[in-house]
């Protein structure tokens, strides 16, 4: 799909379908439309050329209005980006093999230092981890509204692959059926015909002429004997069987030190995956760590294959040369059987490491596939959820004031005296949008109460020329889904 500019109807009809929520959003603020009508446009237009880079700015587009212009994740001002990134998220992850996530948590870590600084100057010191409680949210959004929809994509993207995958397979076996049967009855037949005119090219009794007709027949059958095994050839498996201790008596000939470790042999679709890993091993060691011992390795289980060619350090100058796609073109070898392949420096040296399960079948390898995709980000997603609930429950703990202590502190009592008797956090939350505004340049803090009642809920103290100018307590229908 990467690499065209041209449109195509889906999308217009992506482009119309995300006009649905944008442009209702938008109708009361004609920057707002202008902006969201360009950044969509732009979105639909670069997407196939650039799909994982319009992910990432969609993700942008949303984050940066929820961070910095608020700033708070839990009343963010333009939803329409984050279904934006969703739906082309799924796109991507549907139709390019690009990975997502590590783009998009390049920009959402670009985003921690906006969201700290924008919450820093809106709410004092406070708002420091105020800032850092907004970036977990987001993340948290994200992960749901944006990596959920591309790994849907992506598992579609790997059941389409497995199920090609197997109509290669079974077209390869079609055209083995085909060639035995052609050999069977057509040779077999071909071959009696060729007998018989050789018999007759022979006789004493026939005529020269007929003896001469005779040999041409059987030359001719002869020459369509080998023209069939021709077809026969085209027509059958299209490789050679894969033989690994064949790879490794010539890379031992050619002077390559090799400790082999053979296994019974694997189902075929398996055993030629294994065939290839082990040939790219042979051949990035003898490349990359020329004179370097090389172990391979293949361990045969009851379910899977795995398979590990190891290289120490070069003992000769290595080749500069610029690698090729192999380790991509094996890993999505390894992929399409539901497995994984991992390549990297290992005990002072390099290993290509393989799990290749046995069952191939397109469902259970497309899920096993996806779970190999999806386990960084769910990691980084629970570790996220994680933290920001150890400090949504620190903060909560110490964010309460005492209504005896409220009570007490007078209109006009200085800043740093008042201050000394409230607790260390405030409200992770925005009761500020749905309240009266407060005083001209005044600088609020909101406590929830430690003795809530349906008329005391929260309080709110704001100070203005360092002096306490606002004391105010709301009732619980004033607010509602602030957190705490």
């Amino acid at each position: 799909m990467r690499g065209g500019w041209g449109l195509r109807w889906p999308d217009a009809v992506v482009w119309a379908v995300l006009l649905v929520p944008l442009v209702p959003g938008a109708l009361g603020d004609p920057v707002e439309l202008a902006g969201g009508l360009l950044l969509l446009t732009a979105a639909v237009v670069l997407f196939r050329r650039y799909p994982v880079w319009t992910v990432c700015g969609l993700v942008a587009a949303a984050a940066v209005p929820a961070l910095a212009l608020v700033p708070t994740v839990t009343n963010p001002p333009w939803v329409w980006p984050f279904l934006a990134a969703g739906v082309f998220g799924f796109r991507a992850g549907r139709w390019v093999a690009e990975p997502v996530p590590v783009p998009v948590a390049a920009v959402l870590l670009a985003g921690l230092p906006v969201s700290v600084l924008a919450d820093g100057v809106a709410r004092g010191g406070f708002g420091l981890l105020f800032g850092v409680y907004d970036w977990f949210v987001l993340v948290l959004v994200v992960l749901a509204v944006v990596l959920g929809p591309w790994l849907a994509g992506r598992y579609l993207r790997l059941r389409a692959d497995l199920s090609a995958a197997g109509l290669d397979q079974a077209a390869l076996l079609e055209r083995t059926r085909i060639a035995r049967d052609m050999h069977d009855s057509l040779g077999h037949e071909w071959g009696l015909v060729a007998l018989r005119a050789a018999a007759l090219e022979v006789a004493p009794d026939l005529p020269e002429r007929h003896r001469v007709a005779a040999r041409e027949l059987r030359e001719g059958v002869a020459a369509a004997t080998e023209r069939l095994q021709e077809v026969i050839g085209l027509l059958g498996p299209r490789d050679e069987k894969p033989d690994v201790a064949a790879l490794i008596d010539r890379a031992t000939a050619a002077g390559m030190d090799v400790e082999w470790t053979p296994a019974e042999p694997s189902p075929e679709a398996v055993e030629r995956v294994v065939h290839r890993i082990v040939r790219e091993g042979l051949t990035n060691a003898a490349k990359h760590a020329p004179g370097a011992p090389v172990r391979v390795r293949v361990e045969r289980g009851y379910t899977g294959t795995t398979v590990t060619v190891a290289n120490g350090q070069s003992t000769r100058e290595a080749d500069a040369s610029a690698g090729g796609t192999g380790l991509a073109d094996l890993a999505d070898q390894a992929r399409l059987l539901g497995g994984t392949l991992t390549a990297g420096p290992r005990d002072d040296g390099f290993a290509l490491v393989a799990e290749l399960p046995h069952d191939a079948r397109p469902v259970k390898a497309a899920r096993r596939g996806l779970l190999g995709v999806a386990r960084t980000p769910l990691l980084a997603g629970t570790s996220v959820a994680v933290l920001a609930l150890a400090l949504y429950a620190v903060v909560g703990a110490n964010n309460s004031l005492d209504p005896a202590t409220f009570d007490q502190l007078r209109l006009d009592a200085p800043q740093a005296d008042v201050e000394a008797l409230l607790p260390p956090f405030q409200i992770l939350g925005d009761p500020e949008r749905m309240l009266p505004d407060p005083p001209r340049g005044a600088d609020c803090r909101y406590h929830w109460s430690r003795e809530q009642t349906d008329d005391r809920l929260f309080h709110r103290l704001c100070f203005a020329g360092n002096r306490l100018v606002l004391k105010e307590t709301f009732p619980r229908g004033a607010i509602s889904g602030a957190g705490r």
